[in-house]
């Protein structure tokens, strides 16, 4: 190798590695910062680390500045809040729904032929439908029925009637009228009520009342024998003497009850003082009233009125209450007292109470199967019987039909198998029907005619002729000159009616 080369690629390295001590120069000038920059990138970095925890200082401040005054709000409002309650701007806001108001539709005119699933079907075809009543058949109007449909409160009701008045159900017009709401649900009786004496002999009456009507529906139908021991020890001074007064019952109402039926008086000074009874009675004593016995008295009214539908004070019942329009719509209360009363008007006034009261303290006795007989009762195995026979004819010899079904059988136990196998809800419908009619008998309040008194006579003319009777006619048909009837002949004035002075 030559001394030139060797020359030139020493020269060729030298400047190689110049070149790159001056690019490696380069790179740690670009990488490496002096301690100047050090310095200032350090202080930039507290500058902005400082302005965040003021940033942080003034937010939690703000925060806290919000809450306080968020909160003086608060106490303000409360402090302004007035103790009593203006009705006025109570009444402008937002009402609560009334969810018992309802609209209804009275139906005048129901013929005895409908039934009330054909109405619930014709009513159910209107938005807001909820329910209906019917009333019972009514005698002196050839057995027709009265009834109530119930719709919601926001419904187009006159829409509904209008729409009801243009259909006829069984070719009868059922007269529908919109039912108004009821002007007064509370309704005042005589304030004499709230006197000592009579509110005593109403605790008692209706205690009574209440006793016989959940014994007629089984209500509080439980022996002392199911409640624990310790109940048996409470209770047991006062059932002692609620069976001497003839209280015994499980209904909480009536706990401790006769605790307020003795009467207490200041007999002996009375005496002692001079003030006899017949002073009382001339001039009449002032209402006095006993807290106590009213608080009682009011319990078993509220008990009667919602468990029973009975309004006492009215001393009359509402029935099938819970598919009319109002489910407690009326309630008669004590009215205001008179300043004095008289003793006599006090006894007068307990004992017709009593006496109006006295549907609702005879019990209802059943009908015996003697006296059940004698009105037809019918028997569910024997019109079982029949129903079969009926469904058994005989085509030919050893040829038998079932009209059920169509089928031919070779004898009447074939038949009779076939029905029991294949149509057992025919079979129990008659079971059923025979239930039904039985029912129907044992009713005390059943649709029937009146009693036909065999000694009254028939009332005759002056000339000896009978007046006019209008023909009679079944329930289900209408009489020819439905309600107005041609006028009765004057009897003793000839044979057309006309005046002595025209014969």
């Amino acid at each position: 190798m030559d001394t030139e080369d060797l020359s030139v690629e020493l020269g060729e390295k030298s400047n190689g590695e110049s070149v790159t001590e001056k690019i490696d120069s380069d790179k740690v000038d670009e990488t490496v910062p002096d301690d100047t920059g050090i310095k200032e990138i350090s202080s930039n970095t507290e500058d902005s680390k400082k302005e965040e925890n003021k940033a942080d200082q003034d937010d939690s401040l703000s925060s806290e500045n919000k809450e306080t005054s968020e909160e003086k709000d608060k106490k303000m409002e409360i402090e302004d809040q007035p103790e009593t309650i203006d009705l006025d701007k109570v009444k402008d806001g937002p009402q609560p729904r009334a969810l018992h108001r309802t609209s209804s539709i009275f139906l005048r005119n129901l013929a005895p032929s409908i039934t009330k699933a054909e109405i619930e079907a014709l009513c159910q075809r209107f938005d807001g439908y909820l329910r209906v009543a019917i009333a019972d058949p009514l005698v002196d109007r050839r057995w027709y029925r009265r009834g109530w449909v119930t719709f919601k409160r926001d419904v187009n009701i006159k829409e509904i009637c209008w729409n009801l008045n243009n259909t006829r159900l069984r070719d009868c017009e059922m007269g529908a009228i919109v039912n108004r709401d009821l002007s007064r649900r509370v309704r005042p009786v005589n304030g004499m009520t709230a006197h000592k004496t009579i509110v005593r002999s109403d605790i008692k009456l209706c205690a009574k009342i209440a006793m016989n009507l959940d014994e007629k529906f089984k209500l509080w139908d439980k022996s002392l024998e199911d409640n624990g021991d310790q109940n048996m020890e409470n209770r047991k001074g006062n059932d002692d003497a609620g069976a001497s007064y003839g209280f015994k019952s499980n209904n909480p109402v009536l706990q401790n009850i006769t605790d307020f039926l003795i009467e207490e008086a200041s007999a002996e000074e009375d005496e002692l003082l001079g003030i006899s009874g017949e002073n009382k009675e001339s001039e009449g004593e002032s209402i006095e009233r006993d807290a106590q016995l009213i608080s009682v008295l009011d319990s078993l009214i509220l008990y009667l009125r919602i468990v029973h539908s009975v309004d006492f004070y009215n001393h009359c019942e509402y029935p099938y209450e819970d598919e009319m329009p109002n489910r407690c719509g009326i309630i008669h209360a004590r009215g205001p007292p008179p300043a004095k009363v008289l003793q006599n008007d006090i006894q007068d006034y307990i004992k017709n109470f009593e006496s109006k009261m006295q549907t609702f303290l005879a019990k209802t006795t059943p009908i015996d199967d003697e006296e059940l007989k004698n009105l037809g009762s019918k028997d569910a195995e024997a019109e079982v019987e029949k129903f079969i026979q009926a469904n058994t004819q005989e085509l030919a010899k050893d040829k038998w039909l079932c009209p059920l079904s169509g089928k031919k059988f070779k004898g009447p136990e074939f038949i009779r198998k076939h029905i029991f196998n294949k149509h057992t809800e025919k079979v129990e419908e008659v079971r059923k029907e025979v239930e039904f009619f039985n029912n129907y008998l044992r009713d005390p309040k059943r649709p029937q005619l009146p009693e036909h008194a065999s000694s009254t006579k028939r009332t005759t003319s002056e000339s000896g002729g009978f007046g006019y009777r209008a023909p009679a006619y079944p329930p289900s048909f209408m009489p020819p000159y439905a309600a107005y009837a041609p006028p009765m002949m004057m009897p003793g004035r000839g044979g057309r009616g006309f005046g002595p002075g025209r014969r």
